[in-house]
């Protein structure tokens, strides 16, 4: 029988996703439309703040927060785009990001000798004993891009986990090594696509509401949230400006970006509900959702989960088990992949930008790019 030729992954998994939008498209245009104009004046008042964020300020905001990148074995191990790609990202498109500590979590492993899982299973994180070298080897090259003092990796640190722990207790790792009474949580495969609501913003936010414990971004799945759960659940769900920004509370915690409080990661872990392998809103966001349904916004005070409900739809989900950089694609005769034209321009703008406020290091000025493309698929 002939070998049947290779399945494109990004052609595989188009026609799900054309479904998935097409059946959305009605419901995110109101929500969406309704969101942009209950949010007019928040806009404005976001671009105040921002106007207002000098760089003292900015530091001292950068000093309460630490971000945590979450990584693990992926089927383009070695390769570092994906990782540089977010890390970009953030840089880019998240105002005060650029001088806060980063502890990069490289979770470990399992192994498996099934070699018709391509190298990484979608649970688990179990990997075939021949792509063990490959995941050492892309661990080394993140190190190098600290090293060689990558903007983008500028105050990083990696850690190295010796086993498997999932992205969750992965998480529980890292806060240990976390100084600040803030975290923002990004993972590696999910990039901002355009300009967020920036770090100092949401940290001022926090710090007037001591019971706003967690901020999300908007993603595209969320952007609906508001009906769904009324339809779903007959959850009436009323946003509410807090300090001039729109907030829609959040019934389900979201592993996607976000800024929390580090007491309430905390207060997940004393939960008990977050083991071996699991994601947190797979376990606790579930535990979570079921409380309010069944007690109403009374169990809502406990959780202090919000999303920004200012229709600026700035996380995307790059299938990280599936993504495969340029050279990786044409090996196996794939469509070469176009780069990110946009990011690498808002890249070239924010650095001059950058290096004539004095905001990026003289160390930084000597870091050269890798070969590597920084060609990225998204969803």
């Amino acid at each position: 029988m002939d070998k049947q030729p290779e399945k494109d992954p990004l052609v595989e998994g188009m026609g799900s996703l054309m479904a998935e939008s097409n059946n959305c498209d009605n419901t995110d245009q109101k929500e969406g439309g309704k969101q942009r104009e209950e949010a007019a004046t928040t806009e404005e008042s976001i671009a105040a703040v921002e106007n207002e964020g000098s760089a003292e300020l900015v530091k001292k905001f950068e000093e309460k927060v630490t971000l945590i990148m979450a990584t693990s074995p992926v089927k383009s191990n070695p390769s570092t785009v994906l990782l540089k790609h977010t890390m970009d990202s953030i840089r880019v498109y998240c105002k005060g990001t650029y001088g806060v500590r980063k502890i990069i979590v490289c979770d470990g492993y399992s192994t498996t000798e099934e070699k018709n899982q391509k190298g990484v299973a979608r649970k688990g994180r179990r990997i075939a004993e021949d792509k063990v070298a490959d995941y050492k080897e892309y661990i080394r090259r993140v190190q190098e891009l600290i090293e060689q003092k990558d903007p983008a990796f500028h105050k990083a640190e990696t850690l190295v986990l010796p086993k498997l722990h999932g992205f969750g207790l992965a998480m529980e790792e890292a806060l240990k090594l976390v100084k600040t009474p803030y975290v923002f949580v990004a993972q590696h495969d999910r990039c901002f696509s355009r300009k967020a609501t920036p770090l100092h913003t949401l940290v001022q936010l926090m710090e007037k509401e001591p019971l706003v414990r967690y901020v999300g971004y908007l993603t595209h799945r969320q952007l609906n949230y508001v009906s769904r759960m009324m339809s779903q659940h007959q959850l009436k769900v009323d946003p509410v400006r807090k300090q001039g920004i729109l907030l829609a509370p959040l019934i389900h915690f979201l592993d996607s970006m976000h800024i929390a409080r580090v007491s309430f990661w905390k207060y997940m872990f004393e939960t008990g509900t977050i083991k071996v392998r699991s994601f947190p809103e797979h376990t606790f966001g579930n535990v979570q959702r079921w409380d309010i349904i069944e007690n109403g916004w009374k169990a809502f005070g406990k959780y202090g989960t919000y999303l920004l409900w200012h229709g600026n739809v700035c996380v995307k989900h790059i299938n990280g088990r599936t993504f495969l950089d340029t050279v990786q694609r044409q090996k196996r005769g794939f469509p070469a992949l176009g780069p990110f034209a946009e990011l690498e321009d808002e890249l070239k703008k924010h650095d001059q930008l950058s290096a004539g406020a004095g905001q990026i290091s003289k160390d930084t000025e000597s870091y050269q790019k890798p070969d590597e493309q920084n060609d990225i698929a998204m969803e």
